[in-house]
This record gives structure tokens, C-alpha cells and sequence, in this order.
């Protein structure tokens, strides 16, 4: 792991014993595609935690079996947004959802093209605008951040919305170096969760050594040619 970007502002590597064992699971070749989906949801499980620290909380009362007190809830009046990269972050939103059942899911379509390495939108469902854009927090859902380019443009789309940037963070399994520089020389504010930062990109804009193509390991298309 590059320590410097470990270290770096904005970054949080979450080393967690529990994440590292499922990341672990996911990277095995021979890990079946039902314990990959399952090893996915519980490491996305602790990076959403983890991701989740800057909602807003307010007192509310409760009343318990014994008596009145004052519990802390997360602000009623904020608007939460999980915006799962498809299709390899879906898996990822439905841990998302359960967590916060009240959150808006938000699904973008992006794809990489093999040839240039460059991000394809074919679905965007955005509303023109956000009601209460300073009080709107955004989590982007992506397995991997690879090359950044996805991560960019899903990035963009609730910038230009005038949600602040702190606010956005962009939430993936595993993550290249290059990816996260990329990322962060065009948006230095977003705060980057990751359960682990790997060694570099290969010539076709794989992480290494990585775990493979993410979404085809999750819905079994993996084809033997």
C-alpha cells in the first residue's frame, strides 16, 4: 500500500479486521460467485460505516421503559443520497439501503470503454436541481476505483447540482493510486473511503493485483474464451 496516499488528507483506509478478511475472500480466484457477493456486502458493510460519520445528528426526545431522555438521531430535515455506480455497485446499495432505509438511491449508469479507458454514461435520472443542496449528503457506490474516470464524472454530476464537496464521498472496495490521484487533482475535498489502496494499473487499467472485473465476478458473466 502507497503509505503517503494512506496518510494524505481526505483519504481514509479502512483496515478493519473484518473488511481486510472479506477483501481477502473477493481477491481468490477461486471464490465462488455467492461468496463473492457475500464477502462484498459485509466489506461494504464497514466502509459504509465508516463513510456515514459526517451525517448531521440532533437531539430528539425518546421515551424509554423507565423514563424521558434525549437521544441523538440523524438530522430529519437532511437529505441522504446513496448513488450506487452500476451495475457492480448495486450489490453495494441494497447493505447501503438497509443501513439507511430512508436514503434516496440514486443509480448511475457509467461504463468503462476497453479501448480508450474512458467513462460511457448511458443512464442518468438526476432531478434538475435539490430542494435543500447544503443539507444534502451524497454517497457514490463504486467496487472499484481504477483509472478515476467514472468516479470524475459521478463526482460532477452533484457538484454541478451545488451540493458543497464536502458533503460527496465517493466510497470503493479496493483502489489504485493512480485513480485516487486523479480523482483528488480534480476534486482535493471529496473524502475517498477505501479498504485498501494497490500497488498500480496495468496497461489495460486493471488495478494490480487487484481482484478481477467486480461486476463480472458478482453476476457470474465471467466467460472462458
Amino acid at each position: 500500500m502507497d503509505t503517503k496516499l494512506k496518510k494524505a488528507e481526505n483519504i481514509s483506509v479502512c483496515e478493519h479486521p473484518i473488511a481486510l478478511q472479506n477483501l481477502a475472500i473477493m481477491r481468490d480466484k477461486n471464490t465462488t460467485p455467492e461468496l463473492f457477493r457475500n464477502a462484498t456486502k459485509r466489506l461494504a458493510e464497514v466502509l459504509f460505516f465508516s463513510a456515514t460519520d459526517n451525517l448531521p445528528t440532533v437531539l430528539k426526545p425518546v421515551e424509554t421503559p423507565l423514563a424521558s431522555t434525549m437521544s441523538k438521531v440523524i438530522d430529519p430535515d437532511s437529505t441522504i443520497i446513496i448513488a450506487p455506480i452500476l451495475r457492480a455497485g448495486l450489490v453495494f446499495s441494497q447493505v447501503a439501503s438497509e443501513l439507511l432505509p430512508d436514503a434516496v438511491v440514486q443509480h448511475i449508469g457509467l461504463y468503462r470503454d476497453h479501448q480508450t479507458l474512458q467513462p460511457v454514461w448511458y443512464y442518468n435520472k438526476l432531478p434538475k436541481e435539490f430542494k435543500n443542496p447544503q443539507n444534502t449528503y451524497v454517497y457514490i457506490l463504486d467496487p472499484m476505483l481504477a483509472t478515476g474516470g467514472s468516479a470524475i464524472e459521478a463526482i460532477k454530476l452533484y457538484t454541478s447540482k451545488n451540493i458543497p464537496h464536502e458533503n460527496i464521498r465517493f466510497i470503493c472496495l479496493l483502489s489504485s493510486p493512480e485513480g485516487i490521484t486523479h480523482v483528488q487533482n480534480h476534486f482535493p475535498e471529496i473524502q475517498l473511503v477505501t479498504a485498501w489502496i494497490d500497488e498500480k494499473l496495468n496497461n489495460q487499467g486493471y488495478i494490480m493485483p487487484g481482484l478481477g472485473d467486480a461486476g463480472d465476478r458478482t453476476f457470474n458473466t465471467v466467460y472462458e474464451v
